[in-house]
Formats: C-alpha cells, sequence, structure tokens
C-alpha cells in the first residue's frame, strides 16, 4: 500500500547538498541520542499506506536512566513501556498484544541507531529545506542508498534547536511516501507527574517475550552474499511454534542500521517458493538454495529483498 501527500510536495523539490561533511554525521548523531534521551510528552502519528493510528508517548530521564511510556489513542489498545534497558509490551487480548509487539519494532522517535557513522557505508546524507511540524521549526535530511534501489530512501525533520526528529518519512523509488511518523503535539519540558512505567494490563507469559523459541543448537551453515553494509545482529537456532518435532531453523537478523532483515533457513526439500509479499515498507521473499529454503522478512523494496535471496548461498560447515 502506498500514499501520497501534497504535504511533501515542497520537502520533494527541495534542492540537494551533493557531499555531506563530518559536521552534517555529526549533528546526526545528536539527532540520534536526542531520539532516546530527551525529556518530552506528546502525541505522534503512524501512517503505513492508508492505515494509520496515533500514540501518546511520555518520557523522563533521572540519573541516566529513562521512563518512557507510550499508549495507542486508537485501534488496537496496547502499550510499550521502556525502563531502562527493559522493554515490556502489554494489552488486554493476544491480537493486541501481537500488535504491540509489531509497534514496538520501531519507537519512533529513536529510529536512528546509536552509531550513526555506520550508514556512510550505505547513504549519502543531503540537507534539503526547512518545515514546520508540530508547531516547531525543523530542516529536513535525507539518507539515500549508494546503491539505486537497494533500500528505501529515508527522511527526517530535525528540530532547530534540540536536532530531535520530528517526522520522519520513507520513501520508494518512485517517490511514494510507503511509511511516516509525525508529531502532532510536543512538550519537551519536563513532566508534571512521574511517568508510570507499570502496565495498566496485567502482564502475561507473553507479555514482553516473542512466541518463537530460542534453543541451543550449533549453526550447520555459513551464510554467503549478504550485501555490503549490513552487520549480522544476532544469529539462533530456533524451534517454531507447533512444529517442535522439525528440525532447527536457523534465524539471523541484518541491519545497516536503519534497514532491517531477518533470515530464515529451513531443512525442506524439494518445498517450492512461497509468492513474495509486501506491506507498506516490509516485504517477504522466499527462495530455495539446494535442500534448504530461504525466508526473508524485512523492511527493503521488494525487488531488493527478491535480489539478496536468489543471491544468498550455504556453505556447510565442516
Amino acid at each position: 500500500m502506498q500514499f501520497r501527500s501534497c504535504i511533501f510536495f515542497g520537502v520533494l523539490l527541495a534542492p540537494l547538498v551533493h557531499a555531506a561533511p563530518d559536521s552534517d554525521w555529526a549533528l546526526l548523531g545528536k539527532a540520534a541520542q536526542a531520539a532516546r534521551q530527551q525529556t518530552l510528552s506528546g502525541s505522534y502519528l503512524h501512517q503505513i499506506g492508508s492505515a494509520s493510528e496515533t500514540f501518546r508517548i511520555q518520557r523522563a530521564v533521572s540519573k541516566g536512566k529513562v521512563r518512557e511510556r507510550r499508549v495507542s489513542l486508537d485501534g488496537l489498545p496496547r502499550e510499550i513501556i521502556r525502563h531502562g534497558d527493559t522493554l515490556i509490551t502489554a494489552a488486554p487480548d493476544e491480537h493486541s498484544l501481537l500488535a504491540a509487539k509489531i509497534s514496538s519494532a520501531k519507537l519512533f522517535p529513536a529510529i536512528l541507531p546509536d552509531d550513526v557513522a555506520m550508514l556512510a557505508d550505505s547513504y549519502a546524507l543531503s540537507r534539503l529545506g526547512s518545515d514546520r511540524v508540530a508547531s516547531r521549526e525543523c530542516q529536513w535530511w535525507q539518507l539515500k542508498s549508494l546503491e539505486a534501489g537497494q533500500r528505501y530512501t529515508q527522511r527526517v525533520c530535525l528540530d532547530k534547536t534540540s536536532q530531535l526528529p520530528l517526522k520522519w518519512v520513507t520513501l520508494d523509488a518512485q517517490q511514494d511516501a510507503v511509511e511516516l511518523f509525525s508529531f502532532i503535539d510536543l512538550d519537551d519540558r519536563a513532566p508534571r507527574a512521574k511517568v508510570s512505567v507499570q502496565p495498566a494490563y496485567p502482564l502475561s507469559a507473553t507479555s514482553s517475550v516473542t512466541a518463537v523459541k530460542a534453543v541451543e543448537g550449533a549453526e550447520s551453515l555459513e551464510i554467503k552474499g549478504i550485501p555490503q553494509g549490513f552487520r549480522l545482529l544476532r544469529s539462533v537456532m530456533r524451534k517454531m511454534p507447533g512444529h517442535d518435532a522439525a528440525p532447527l531453523v536457523q534465524h539471523r537478523v541484518y541491519s545497516d542500521g536503519l534497514a532491517i532483515f531477518s533470515l530464515f533457513v529451513e531443512y525442506a526439500k524439494d518445498a517450492k517458493p512461497a509468492p513474495h509479499l509486501t506491506h507498506g515498507p516490509i516485504s517477504v521473499a522466499t527462495d530455495n538454495e539446494g535442500e534448504y529454503r530461504l525466508t526473508l522478512v524485512g523492511d527493503l523494496p521488494d525487488s531488493s529483498l527478491q535480489a539478496i535471496a536468489r543471491n544468498l548461498r550455504l556453505v556447510k560447515k565442516s
């Protein structure tokens, strides 16, 4: 699903700066820090295609420790709580809880990585025009893939005073926005009341734990052909729910700092690749490599994810 809006028209036609000096990357680093650590309260819009939701966020920082709570204001009821390094998702039922876990994958405004320098391997940074978001003046910046079409273009409008990201837009090759985050209202003063980290919904065994169980097991396959710029975040052997008798599935997660994809490698002799799927910025692609099926899920263009799937090679470890 895609959407267009005249709200982006001026930004899309703004002149670009052809090179990003170190000072620009340093400023983006300040934006990444503000996005995670700045005290704030407000509400923001999250839109994918024609579907949109709004969230209320409150964040306080004391002695370097973050207390953050975000609650959905429409759609499925759910909340996401961050207390230091602990992240809790909670909801009144399993369906809403799944939505909470999906929402926790991108916790706007903290979308930039801690180390923005890693983005220089995959993206060109350039300055666009000025704008106004949530009654605040901001400056648009663009992160564009160094390899045409391999990644989505990302645009972020940074508060001119604090560098806090106020708006984030993901664009496809046709310059259509496939995902958007934007503050509607924002207050960066210290909250009057203490930010509660006690969930409103009773916690269950699955509230903050993924339903896919990780198990110990040596990986027998080495993956070749991962595109340049992507780094391995984690790798585990898993038993998938409802398939306890099936062989273990190798699950790897890769990221370039912004784009992220999961790779599942499972023994599936003679299996036919499933059709590829897309939803907003998320694509799914499958391919077979010998006796194994490769399934990739990530926020990359569909053509890019399919190309990665085709180019991957498995090498059995001796």
